[in-house]
């Protein structure tokens, strides 16, 4: 694997540093801020990018979050992932991060740079189905960083799948010092492994912008299905005048779950797109089921909000 070999992205003033064998993992992106140029992507260091264990800014399939026990049934066959987290005895988030991509595409202009990514995945453990991922990047001037995921099914039989994202954003500045404002969401409930329960609660307290403070974060939600488009999560800080839109495609189909985390040293905040929920190959909870030939696709992205 040539997984420390990065490509970089330049339009205008913003950049992006991605690694295609890690799952397009992307461990730099800069706008340019009232503040200056900022990175806004809380990375790993370099001796770190082989195995990134926070699995930062990586796109997660065939499944994102956790897979109780690592394992799952389809189609009356039963499959196993190894267990790759052992508090929780769970598998997580899939296996593109450590997958080979050939670049298949790339165009530049004055407003912006864009590559395409093609993931050519068969035979995996746990996961024996043929399947192409496409990850399509596109980095724009004025600030912006949009992406498009297209999963085929390329095998004789159907196929499940989830997927997500899993950025980590920085502000520059502790998160006690930075406003989150979701969309309507409903929390999953879970229970002492992650995992969960079945039941959803509402969750309004980032209805309007909320200063976070000293709120803990780990949780799923799900926002409403039914909303054909964007929907938005901002993450800003006053202080320094500029904060972040994190967006994803909702729909029938769209990414319609969410996980925000906020990690221990608290310098950034994850906001994770997923099209399904914590344990979906079990739980069908917003899986998606491609037949042969059939295609599924994601969308999602950051824009850079220049006044707060």
């Amino acid at each position: 694997m040539t997984g420390t070999k990065a490509i970089q992205l330049r339009a205008g003033q913003s950049s992006l540093t991605l690694y295609p064998a890690l799952g397009g993992m992307i461990n730099a992106l800069e706008f340019a801020t009232p503040q200056g140029v900022r990175n806004v992507i809380d990375g790993v260091a370099p001796g770190e990018l082989p195995h990134n264990p926070g699995y930062r800014s990586a796109v997660l399939f065939p499944f994102p979050n956790r897979l109780r026990d690592g394992r799952y049934q389809f189609a009356g066959k039963r499959y196993q992932f190894a267990v790759n987290e052992a508090a929780t005895q769970t598998a997580l988030h899939g296996f593109l991060h450590r997958t080979e991509a050939r670049v298949v595409g790339q165009e530049q202009t004055a407003e912006a740079h864009s590559i395409t990514l093609s993931y050519a995945c068969k035979a995996e453990p746990g996961y024996p189905f043929a399947v192409d991922v496409e990850l399509s990047y596109t980095l724009r001037a004025e600030g912006a960083l949009d992406v498009e995921l297209t999963v085929t099914n390329r095998d004789a039989e159907p196929i499940p799948l989830g997927t997500g994202w899993h950025p980590y954003y920085t502000l520059g500045c502790d998160l006690a010092e930075c406003h989150l404002q979701t969309p309507d969401i409903q929390r999953c409930a879970i229970d002492d492994r992650m995992l969960p329960t079945g039941d959803y609660v509402a969750d309004q307290r980032f209805s309007a912008p909320t200063l976070l403070g000293d709120t803990a974060l780990d949780n799923c939600f799900a926002l409403d299905g039914s909303v054909e488009g964007e929907q938005c999560v901002r993450f800003f800080n006053k202080s320094a005048g500029f904060g972040l839109a994190l967006w994803q495609r909702t729909g029938v189909h769209g990414m319609n779950f969410l996980q925000l985390y906020t990690p221990p040293e608290r310098q950034s905040l994850a906001v994770e797109p997923m099209s399904c929920g914590i344990d979906a190959l079990n739980t069908g909870e917003g899986l998606q089921v491609l037949e042969p030939g059939q295609q599924y696709q994601g969308a999602f992205g950051v824009r850079l909000i220049k006044s707060v």
